[in-house]
């Protein structure tokens, strides 16, 4: 008696919605790697950048606080 492997296949009734739902959780992931996808894996923080640092560093003097440029070194 041989094994065979076979794919998990939804009843018929079903596989419509497993496709759309598959789909639309892919498009899911996708969308948040382009939106997120350099902080997560390449450490690439946009608010480290030289002309994000400069606006923030006005926004702490047009408000006379240190909450944005102190809280952008917390998150290594």
């Amino acid at each position: 008696m041989g094994s065979s492997i076979l794919p998990a296949v939804p009843p018929r009734p079903r596989r419509g919605f497993a496709i759309a739902f598959g789909t639309c959780a892919w498009l899911f992931i996708m969308y948040r790697f382009k939106q997120d996808g350099s902080h997560h894996f390449f450490k690439h923080h946009p608010w480290e950048e030289p002309r994000m640092l400069a606006y923030l560093e006005e926004v702490d003097k047009k408000y006379g606080s240190s909450l944005a440029t102190d809280n952008i070194h917390g998150h290594h």
